[in-house]
């Protein structure tokens, strides 16, 4: 049996079917350039995300190493503000204590000495609980020109005290 020869299909038919052809290359192209570019900003995400973990875990390094300074300084402070530290330090300064003598007292005659004066028991004895200098009294108006009102007075009666009167 003899098969018959197939025809052969028309060159219309061709034309349109390259047309198709060159699109669903376009479109595979476009899709394929989509993907590539979802698979780069997903690249840079993760890496990105690498690269906060590293930074997040250098700043917690950071913060624990802080932290631990914190409290080294917060002991160091505790123990420098401890009486006898406050004591040494008062010493390397040249402060001396009440109850202690200075050199220069133990080196007068005792007929130049003179005697302490002893407190009535009665009257409470202050202690001093702080190392400082003597602080200047604050001047008031009053103590600074004791004369400027009686001047004032002197000169036209610019006291308060005039113009109530003169009303």
């Amino acid at each position: 049996m003899r098969q018959k020869p197939r025809q052969k299909k028309p060159r219309h038919f061709e034309s349109s079917q390259r047309g198709n052809s060159w699109r669903y290359s376009v479109l595979t192209l476009m899709c394929g350039a989509i993907l590539v570019t979802g698979f780069f900003f997903a690249g840079k995400l993760h890496f990105s995300s690498m690269d906060y973990g590293i930074r997040n875990s250098r700043l917690r390094k950071q913060l624990d190493e802080l932290e631990s300074e914190k409290r080294r300084l917060l002991l160091a402070r505790e123990v420098s503000l401890s009486p006898a530290e406050l004591i040494k330090s008062a010493r390397k300064i040249g402060f001396t204590q009440a109850d202690e003598v200075p050199d220069i007292a133990k080196l007068l005659p005792a007929a130049e000495s003179v005697k302490p004066k002893t407190a009535n028991t009665a009257v409470p004895v202050i202690q001093k609980t702080v190392i400082s200098k003597p602080v200047e009294p604050a001047k008031t108006a009053a103590t600074a020109k004791p004369g400027n009102v009686v001047e004032r007075q002197a000169k036209g009666g610019s006291d308060d005290r005039g113009k109530k009167a003169r009303s």
